[in-house]
């Protein structure tokens, strides 16, 4: 079989949803600014208390990306022929950006001495680096040297997840045990890191379109299904990549109901959104989000060294001279000028470039002729 071709690709270009990658990516770089430490965020009051809470919700921005990963990769399974070349393609995808990635951040945290690399070993240390680069921790009690890489992990655990399922049920007579063992496994990973949940919403959307779309009148006002997604995950206290509160201890103190609210808040919201059944998300094709949306990967990759460095020159060279309000101008300013072009310069050479090299050099590529709904 032969892969789509580039007319067949544009048109099965979903807009809406690369301007949502980009919508969740600037709201995880605006949690991170406001958590940065540069300015004590206001407290006190109603007002503020409310506004904190909305805002530190923004960190869920990446259960939005695994929305998006649940709605893509079982169209980008569709489309593979073989499940090797699937694993093959989603390495190089995740790899070619992710590699470049750590290892700056790794040679920031062990030129500053960063405590995941104080008074440990050379072993240790070497352990502790490799174990990072190949996205062990949390599985693994490794230290997250890259704070995005726990999100990778889960990433990679439902591609085979998704990858092992396909192959069960590809078969003409798939053995019943086998199945429900798959099942329970993917469920028990779910239940000991509840964040994955959202990988689900992204799986029931695209299985279910047809079914979504009998029923686009009920798809109406989807920011306040993610107002009430943002408002009921945060009420679950679900914002560690370790294991520490798990499904079970929710559904002992009762924080399964928020879980629930919030699973099907996140249902409505991406539905929605993927069927383009609201204006209340126009702003999604906008040429700033379209272009945020396709470099996002890079971008949430890249954006946290960004800050890092210009948090230091702001509180040392721009704060003491001229106040905490202008030092926090400069900080957001060059922090999101200088992580959209770093971001940029990643995806054109290590997204683009690097992972079209690989895939010529080792992924033959072999599609089924089926449409796709998001790029």
């Amino acid at each position: 079989m032969q892969p789509q071709s580039s007319s067949d690709k544009k048109s099965n270009f979903n807009v809406a949803l690369n301007g949502y990658r980009g919508f969740c990516a600037l709201s995880v770089f605006v949690f991170h600014m406001g958590n940065s430490g540069v300015v004590p965020w206001p407290s006190g009051t109603a007002v503020a208390d409310s506004a904190m809470f909305l805002w530190s919700s923004l960190k869920y921005g990446v259960e939005m990306f695994f929305m998006i990963s649940g709605f893509v990769i079982l169209g980008s399974l569709l489309r593979h022929s073989t499940l090797k070349g699937f694993l093959e393609d989603r390495f190089i995808r995740i790899y070619s950006a992710w590699v470049p990635a750590f290892l700056a951040v790794a040679a920031v945290c062990i030129a500053l001495k960063m405590k995941m690399f104080t008074d440990v070993s050379f072993m240790k240390g070497l352990g502790i680096f490799a174990g990072n680069l190949l996205l062990l921790p949390p599985l693994l009690p490794l230290p997250l040297v890259h704070l995005a890489s726990w999100s990778l992990t889960y990433e990679w655990v439902f591609y085979f997840s998704a990858a092992t399922g396909a192959l069960l049920l590809r078969r003409q007579s798939p053995q019943t045990w086998a199945v429900v063992a798959w099942a329970v496994l993917s469920g028990l990973f779910i239940c000991l890191y509840p964040r994955s949940l959202f990988f689900l919403t992204g799986v029931i959307v695209f299985g279910c379109q047809p079914w979504f779309k009998r029923r686009e009148r009920w798809l109406k006002f989807p920011l306040l299904s993610l107002l009430a997604f943002l408002v009921a995950w945060h009420l679950t206290g679900a914002d560690k990549a370790e294991l520490n509160d798990t499904v079970f201890d929710w559904l002992k103190d009762g924080r399964w109901v928020a879980a629930l609210v919030a699973f099907v808040a996140s249902l409505h919201m991406f539905a929605s959104i993927t069927l383009n059944t609201s204006r209340q998300f126009a702003f999604l094709g906008s040429r700033a989000l379209q272009f945020v949306g396709t470099i996002s990967y890079s971008f949430y990759l890249w954006h946290s060294l960004v800050v890092s460095a210009m948090k230091r020159l702001a509180i040392a060279y721009v704060i003491p001279h001229y106040g905490v309000a202008i030092g926090f101008l400069v900080f957001f300013v060059s922090s999101f000028a200088i992580g959209l072009l770093v971001s940029w310069g990643s995806w054109a050479l290590f997204e683009v470039r690097i992972a079209k090299l690989f895939r010529k050099t080792f992924v033959p590529i072999h599609l089924f002729r089926r449409p796709l709904r998001a790029a």
